[in-house]
């Protein structure tokens, strides 16, 4: 007989979140949490557009604490409402006792017992204690709404100045196979394997997302554990170079 798993609770506690795509060249963003969980949270944003499955860099701030406690998750849904955003944030840390200890400070700064954290219905969810943080938020950089491509590759996220753009890269499972670990290497790191390691997902995929300048059309491709190269076949088009008979292009 199969156990029923056991679910966490989830609790209506407004903190305020600083976050980052992790291996992201751009400022920290700022959002409030809707609602909070051992296994996640709900984060609302304004002037920011989340990119699906991409991994971020978490910092919460707590009630009465200097101290903030830091996470990494996977935007797993997203909903956009003008320049409001909401997205649903799954824990995602490779040290599960560095999660635990965190999650456990979040809950201990709401004054709710760590015994309440847990429940068989999933869908239940309560008031928590009321933070003092104002539901306001700093302006994160002015984007434009992310041109997704009618395809599984990249997305890119312009600046409304047209000056840069955030491209989320993504190397299918599919492609990686059972690798453990992926760089993109192309013109805007100079070709350099240490200086873009990619984030595997839990589904198998690779992501990362950079912040390139935009009117420019940048060669790049991937290596898979050191020593298998292969190209995105989502790309804007291909052309020769040294490392392989082609590589991918992204043009901006």
């Amino acid at each position: 007989m199969k156990e029923s798993k056991r679910k966490f609770k989830r609790y209506d506690i407004p903190l305020h979140v600083k976050f980052r795509p992790t291996y992201g060249a751009t400022d920290y963003a700022s959002g409030i949490t809707k609602n909070v969980s051992g296994d996640g949270f709900g984060l609302e944003a304004r002037d920011f557009r989340f990119i699906l499955y991409e991994n971020l860099e978490l910092m919460v701030h707590l009630p009465e604490s200097e101290t903030p406690v830091y996470l990494f998750g996977d935007i797993l849904w997203k909903q956009q409402d003008g320049a409001r955003c909401r997205a649903g944030i799954k824990f995602r840390m490779k040290d599960s006792r560095m999660k635990k200890e965190a999650t456990e400070k979040i809950f201990s700064s709401s004054k709710i017992p760590l015994a309440s954290m847990y429940r068989d219905d999933l869908e239940y969810s309560t008031p928590g204690k009321t933070s003092d943080f104002p539901l306001s938020f700093p302006k994160a950089p002015d984007m434009l709404y992310p041109i997704l491509q009618n395809k599984i590759g990249f997305t890119k996220q312009y600046y409304n100045d047209g000056s840069r753009c955030r491209v989320t890269f993504r190397l299918l499972k599919e492609w990686a196979g059972n690798s453990r670990n992926a760089v993109i290497v192309g013109d805007f790191n100079e070709w350099d394997s240490s200086k873009s390691p990619m984030t595997q997902l839990a589904n198998g995929d690779f992501v990362i997302t950079l912040e390139l300048d935009s009117k420019r059309e940048y060669r790049f491709r991937y290596l898979i554990d050191g020593d298998r190269w292969e190209n995105d076949w989502y790309a804007d088009r291909y052309t020769k170079h040294d490392s392989g008979p082609k590589a991918s292009v992204v043009i901006l």
